[in-house]
C-alpha cells in the first residue's frame, strides 16, 4: 500500500496554516463576546468598588430623574415605623432589616444602598447593636434615595428637611464646595444637593447626587457605630480609604 509522504516544507506549511486559522477562530469568539456583552456594565470593577450603574434622563420639566426602581420601603422621618410608598405603616423598625432584590438580608458593611434594597420583616434578636445601626441606617436612607433620584419634581423644601433630619442633627453634609480643580474635587451638602436636583440646568447630575448620597450614607453609619466596626470599614475599603475619618467627626451621635 502507497501512503502520502509529507516532507518538512508541507508539514511548516501546515503547521502555519492550522496556527492561522486557531487565531481567526479565537477572534471571531472573542468579537461575539464583546458584541453580546456591548452596553452590559459588569457589576464590580476589578479594586472591588461597585461600577457606575446609574444614569438619569431630562424630563420635560427639566428634572434628572434616575433610571431604576425606586424603594419601596424606609423609615418614617421621626418615627420608628417602616412604612410603604404610599405612607401606611408595614411594622417597627424594631423588627425590620435591610434586604436585597433576591430578599438576603444585607450584610452590615460600608456598601451603599443598591436599586431593589428594601425594607423586610425579620427577628433583630440575633443582631449586634452595629448591625442593628446599619439597618436603621438603610431605611434612612432608602428614602432619601428616592427624594433626589426618583421623586425630586414633587419635592418640597419642607419634606427635603424632615428626610435629611438624622443627617442636620449630625452635622453631616452641612457645606458644599464646588471649586475643585476638578468635578471629582467637588461635593454638594444637603442644601445644595437640594438645590442642584430642583434646577440642574437641563444637565445631568447624577454623579453628584451618587456622590452625596454614598458619602451621606457612610457618614451617618459612622456616626452611630462602634469605633470597631469603623475601623472595620477602613480596612475593607477597597482603595484603604479612611471614610470615618473623612467624615470629621468629632463627636458621635448614637441613634
Amino acid at each position: 500500500m502507497t501512503g502520502t509522504v509529507i516532507i518538512p516544507t508541507q508539514r511548516k506549511i501546515i503547521k502555519i496554516f492550522m496556527e492561522k486559522l486557531l487565531y481567526i477562530v479565537l477572534g471571531s469568539i472573542l468579537i461575539l463576546v464583546s458584541c453580546c456583552a456591548r452596553g452590559q456594565k459588569p457589576e464590580h470593577s476589578q479594586n472591588g468598588r461597585p461600577e457606575d450603574k446609574y444614569a438619569c434622563t431630562i424630563n420635560s420639566a427639566g428634572y434628572c430623574i434616575f433610571t431604576g426602581t425606586p424603594h419601596t420601603t424606609g423609615l418614617k422621618s421621626g418615627t420608628n415605623n417602616i412604612v410603604n410608598s404610599n405612607g401606611s405603616v408595614l411594622f417597627s423598625m424594631n423588627e425590620a432589616v435591610a434586604a436585597n432584590s433576591s430578599g438576603e438580608v444585607l450584610k452590615a458593611k460600608g456598601t451603599p444602598a443598591q436599586d431593589g434594597d428594601d425594607m423586610i420583616k425579620s427577628s433583630q434578636t440575633e443582631l449586634t447593636n452595629d448591625e442593628k445601626s446599619f439597618h436603621k441606617v438603610m431605611a434612612i436612607m432608602f428614602p432619601i434615595r428616592n427624594a433626589l433620584m426618583y421623586e425630586i419634581a414633587d419635592l418640597n423644601q419642607s419634606q427635603w428637611d424632615e428626610l435629611v433630619t438624622e443627617l442636620q442633627k449630625r452635622s453631616i453634609k452641612d457645606t458644599t464646595f464646588t471649586d475643585g480643580s476638578t468635578p471629582k474635587d467637588n461635593y454638594y451638602g444637603r442644601q445644595g444637593i437640594f438645590d442642584l436636583a430642583k434646577s440642574p440646568g437641563g444637565r445631568d447630575i447624577h454623579h453628584d447626587v451618587m456622590k452625596f448620597l454614598e458619602e451621606s450614607g457612610l457618614y451617618l453609619l459612622c456616626h452611630v457605630t462602634s469605633d470597631e466596626f469603623n475601623q472595620m470599614l477602613k480596612d475593607t475599603h477597597p482603595e484603604g480609604h479612611d471614610s470615618c475619618g473623612d467624615a470629621g467627626i468629632v463627636t458621635k451621635i448614637p441613634f
